[in-house]
């Protein structure tokens, strides 16, 4: 058995497993409904990956539609039966939130399917314009361990010194976070390319040395996502890779990957308790110094009464407020499995009447305007003042809905934005969206002298993010920054980044 079927049968098996747990859970008609939907909905996608070769040739907006699946409907399954939780308890709308994102999954799934047909890869590979500019810049040139190594470390003195400013150097600086995780992109090119692409002994130890380093820093700048979005990168790569490999699963192979998931579900405690150690020190944040924060997270760390009770005050707070964040009992897992911020977003937006909606309207256009950059605003004439959005989109539709004031920077959700503008026309308009984002996506994968498509480096770097928001996220406009603004800023940075470190490492 390849490895990518040993994965789809194991999907498949857990994913009725969890579905029969919560036969047993909760029988009530709400919760078994909210149930088949998400089951029916996670086959749908699992049988697209099996029967279809999309993960082959389109590795990353395939990837994107699966990450949909496990970060909103397949996932919450999974945790909350694994956890003896009704799939329902603490949603405000399961049935309706959960068949909203069925359709937009199948939508998604439809696009998908219609662009492979129209995008054949191995002539679009070799024909685009686009993509050969690109392989002549570099962008699809395997950087060596040393080239990862002057990347990272870069972008890591870059935070330490310039992220906290406003000035168009400290924006710069801020922009190229991304590369302080390049070194973990060592593990899965020794994976593609073996022993021969560098010491993997050597490189793992200063790994090690390394995610400690970024550890201390999320905990000095209390961001938790700098913490960890290496070890996310790495899996998800990982993932991906199992679910592309034809190579063969054998017992002792078998055996190494249950130890490896015993080993990810002991550890995840540990970081479960220092995510609410930073919550409980995040206090602090803008007045203390790094080393202060630090000595003030590891002290609440070793406060396990505490802990106990922060995370039952965050479930007090959920349960008596008109906005709330609780589905999960884990705030880690709560922050990697996006149910909750959809179904608020989607209940919010449900109790808008017609002038709310004409005041969303405005305000995405204000939105939109504002991704542009000052200068052109001024030359266009338009009359829209960012400092006046300093708010999320869920803030807004929350607000709208009657659940308090701007300026808490709530999730929101894309598809809540656009039924409350478009009503029943954004289906048709979010058809028309996907392809235009699968583009922008597989752009950064190509194809090899050997006739496989393989991820790019950058295409690795953001697979995270891929995996999380590749086909959703908290607003349109972020949608469309992602395509217009973050994919072509991120592509000259990189590519400046990386010949600059590639010279320096010869």
């Amino acid at each position: 058995m390849s490895y990518a079927r040993f994965i789809f049968m194991l999907l498949l098996a857990l994913s009725f497993t969890a579905f029969f747990a919560q036969l047993v859970i909760d029988f009530s008609s709400v919760n078994i409904a909210a149930a088949c939907i998400v089951l029916a909905s996670s086959l749908a996608v699992l049988l697209y990956l099996h029967w279809t070769n999309a993960i082959q040739t389109h590795p990353l907006s395939t990837f994107a539609i699966f990450g949909f699946s496990l970060s909103t409907q397949l996932g919450a399954l999974l945790v909350q039966s694994a956890t003896w939780t009704s799939l329902s308890l603490n949603l405000r709308q399961p049935i309706a939130t959960f068949g909203a994102l069925a359709l937009f999954q199948l939508i998604a799934l439809a696009a998908h399917g219609m662009y492979r047909l129209f995008s054949n890869s191995a002539s679009a590979a070799r024909s685009s314009l686009i993509r050969r500019m690109l392989e002549k810049l570099g962008l699809y040139t395997t950087p060596t361990a040393g080239t990862l190594w002057i990347m990272g470390l870069f972008s890591f003195i870059t935070f330490v010194f310039g992220s906290g400013g406003e000035s168009v150097a400290s924006r710069v600086f801020q922009a190229t976070t991304f590369l302080a995780w390049a070194p973990f992109l060592i593990p899965i090119y020794v994976f593609q390319h073996g022993t021969a692409y560098c010491n993997a002994k050597r490189n793992y130890v200063f790994l090690g040395l390394y995610a400690g380093l970024l550890t201390l820093l999320g905990m000095a700048a209390n961001a938790r996502g700098l913490m960890l979005w290496g070890v996310m990168t790495i899996a998800a790569m990982v993932l991906l890779s199992a679910m592309r490999s034809t190579r063969q699963v054998t017992a002792s192979r078998a055996a190494r990957i249950g130890i490896a998931a015993v080993v990810l579900g002991a550890l995840s405690i540990p970081v479960t308790e220092l995510v609410t150690a930073m919550v409980l020190a995040r206090q602090s944040r803008g007045y203390a110094s790094g080393a202060e924060m630090v000595a003030q997270t590891l002290y609440y760390y070793q406060q396990p009464q505490q802990l106990a009770a922060q995370r039952e005050r965050d479930k007090y707070t959920g349960i008596q407020s008109r906005y709330d964040e609780t589905y999960f009992a884990n705030p880690l897992v709560a922050r990697l499995i996006e149910t909750k911020f959809h179904d608020n977003a989607l209940y919010f937006a449900s109790r808008l009447n017609a002038k709310d909606e004409e005041k969303m309207l405005d305000i995405t256009g204000d939105f939109f305007w504002s991704t542009l950059p000052e200068p052109v605003l001024k030359a266009l004439e338009v009359d829209v003042d960012k400092k006046n959005l300093q708010f999320s989109m869920g803030d807004y539709i929350s607000h709208l809905g009657g659940a308090g004031g701007l300026g808490g920077f709530k999730t929101g959700s894309g598809f809540a934005q656009g039924i409350s503008i478009f009503g029943y026309f954004f289906p048709l308009i979010y058809l028309l969206v996907c392809p235009l984002l699968f583009l922008a996506q597989d752009v950064l994968s190509y194809r090899s002298s050997k006739g496989n498509v393989v991820v790019s480096a950058l295409g690795m770097l953001g697979i995270w993010k891929l995996f999380q928001y590749g086909i959703s996220a908290e607003s349109l406009q972020a949608l469309f920054m992602g395509v217009a603004r973050g994919l072509p800023q991120n592509i000259v940075l990189f590519l400046v980044i990386f010949h600059l470190a590639r010279v320096s490492a010869s």
